[in-house]
């Protein structure tokens, strides 16, 4: 369950990220839905924190610097991507497509970090974005961290299993076989299910009983292709997380 206030504060910030202009009060209440009255105050309130302004004397706000120096001060001491990116840049770098660990949030998979192809034709995403649980490599592989009854308490309590990208309604019994699958040969598989034209290769790994995953995602016709070479460089870089937290 989400907490209000501190939902409506992440919209008005994410607001902002989408549209990259100032905008009026009545405007960025309407956007993200929050009450006229309770949208004044929130942005009186991140005014007086110093993470707004009044660009002009219109009436219109936009964010100020501070929240780039607070986002960057914590990120730079984040000690799993201080490890983890390096690891994510040679894999991007041996494989040519996108790399990307990711973690559980929810009844979804949020990436943690994202390393681009350098393609123009290519997966982007950014850290902090969303993928399906159950129709991504990445959320398979998370899912196949958790022991065989720890995953079927938690797929007891995954309702409704949303439909894929191509329509169709994911068995439970269909996904845990796959699951299973994918445990046995050490890496999961997708392929369309959460994006046409997508497919995605992972490993999971545990962290402290904290569920995280990391793999590529390209276009299936490049996948299809090089998927032995990607498979061999993702069970390298799980070789040395393993080595570095002694999973």
């Amino acid at each position: 369950m989400d907490v209000k206030s501190a939902a409506r504060v992440l919209d008005v910030i994410n607001l902002f990220s989408e549209t990259r202009r100032p905008m009026f009060y009545s405007e960025i209440a309407r956007r993200t839905g929050i009450p006229f009255s309770s949208c004044y105050a929130l942005l009186k309130t991140m005014v007086n924190k110093g993470y707004l302004y009044a660009p002009d004397c219109n009436g219109t706000y936009y964010p100020t610097r501070r929240l780039l120096h607070v986002s960057l001060d914590i990120c730079r001491e984040d000690p799993l991507a201080l490890f983890m990116r390096p690891l994510l840049v040679t894999l991007r770098d041996k494989t040519n497509e996108t790399a990307a660990l990711a973690t559980l949030a929810g009844n979804r998979v949020v990436y943690l970090d994202v390393v681009e192809s350098r393609h123009k034709y290519r997966y982007s995403d950014e850290p902090g974005g969303f993928s399906s649980l159950h129709a991504s490599a990445a959320g398979r592989a998370i899912l196949g961290t958790f022991s065989a009854a720890a995953r079927r308490r938690f797929l007891e309590s995954y309702n409704p299993i949303e439909v894929s990208h191509g329509g169709a309604i994911f068995n439970r019994a269909t996904l845990e076989l796959e699951i299973d699958e994918g445990v046995a040969r050490g890496w999961h598989r997708s392929t369309d299910e959460s994006i046409d034209g997508a497919a995605g290769l992972s490993c999971g790994f545990a962290i402290r009983g904290l569920p995280f995953s990391f793999g590529i995602i390209a276009p299936r016709e490049r996948i299809f292709g090089e998927d032995r070479m990607i498979v061999d460089s993702l069970i390298k870089v799980l070789s040395q997380i393993s080595q570095s937290f002694k999973i």
